[in-house]
């Protein structure tokens, strides 16, 4: 499989081989030894009260495009398109859409002139920018946007500072740098490369007009370092001062379609405020889970939309007010 696929959990590196200990455990590794119960399946808002992030004035839509047949095949799972869901929403963009499309550059460029017809300011794709001939992102991208794909310098020596490094690491026989591997090098044409710091395929941004296309890589590790690091801060830094809030309050109510009455009214008075509820566990001692989250562009307007929607759901519910 090319490094750049999609995958559930990163197969690589091996577990306690030289790249292991290069690059560091994989994503799914740290998740497990700071969350065990994130790594399980459990809600990763189990436990959390409030949680604020810097974001956007203005609420772009975004389209994210999972690339790989594996994803189709159900092989495996597109844990990218979550992550990019979760961080993308806190910085105040709206998701428009998650479509995964196979290995085709027809279906790829498909995608993503559909996602520009809907308006879409911001299109991430993930996969297919590894060297074997059925990564296709970047020919697809070059060809939707009418732009030839080009061999970038900038690309091509990040590239081979990656194969040195693994090469050092004892990951790689050969640090050379192959057709193959060079084909990783040729982005669009007015492209920049972001770097990749646990694979060696660099991501791509790339701005046509009014809108930007972002190809990562479908590795989760490579993927999620190259989004903290490069991704993120760009678009955070473009239009700064938007503040995103988030709240969680457990409830006495065992029964979701009790709640979901309830939850409705609220957000026909308060439609600022984004609504949900979610059940605590299973068995007779289940309780309703109630998030609710909001964008303001100050943090006192966000806090009063979040009390003021948490206290209707408490009273609607007949229950005391709570501390939230």
């Amino acid at each position: 499989m090319a490094p750049s696929r999609s995958a559930s959990r990163p197969q690589f590196p091996i577990p306690n081989s030289p790249i292991h200990r290069f690059i560091g455990p994989p994503i799914h590794e740290l998740t497990l030894r700071r969350n065990p119960a994130a790594h399980f399946g459990v809600p990763w808002y189990a436990g959390i009260r409030e949680r604020e992030t810097s974001g956007r004035h203005t609420m772009d839509q975004a389209v994210i495009i999972g690339i790989g047949r594996e994803i189709l095949r159900g092989r495996i799972q597109d844990a990218n398109s979550w992550t990019l869901a979760r961080r993308l929403t806190g910085l105040g963009v709206r998701i428009l859409r998650i479509v995964a499309c196979d290995d085709d550059l027809s279906a790829i460029i498909r995608e993503v002139h559909r996602a520009q017809e809907d308006g879409a300011r911001l299109i991430l794709t993930t996969g297919g920018l590894g060297p074997t001939d059925d990564d296709l992102t970047l020919a697809a991208l070059a060809e939707a946007t009418g732009r030839p794909l080009v061999l970038d310098e900038e690309a091509r020596r990040l590239v081979a500072s990656r194969y040195v490094a693994l090469h050092q690491a004892g990951a790689v026989d050969d640090p050379a740098m192959t057709p193959t591997r060079e084909k990783m090098a040729h982005i669009p044409q007015g492209a920049r490369v972001l770097p990749n710091p646990v694979g060696a395929a660099p991501a791509v941004w790339l701005e046509v007009g009014r809108t930007t296309l972002v190809a990562l890589p479908g590795v989760p590790a490579e993927m999620a370092a190259i989004l903290e690091a490069s991704v993120l801060p760009a678009l955070a830094a473009q239009t700064p001062g938007t503040i995103y809030l988030e709240r969680i309050i457990r409830t006495q109510a065992r029964d979701e379609s009790q709640v979901a009455p309830v939850l409705r009214r609220v957000a026909q008075e308060l439609p600022e405020v984004f609504l949900k509820s979610h059940p605590t566990g299973f068995g007779s001692d289940v309780r309703m889970e109630v998030f609710a989250s909001t964008w303001a562009g100050r943090r006192t307007v966000a806090e009063e939309r979040l009390a003021r929607a948490l206290a209707l759901v408490r009273e609607a519910l007949g229950e005391a007010p709570p501390d939230i």
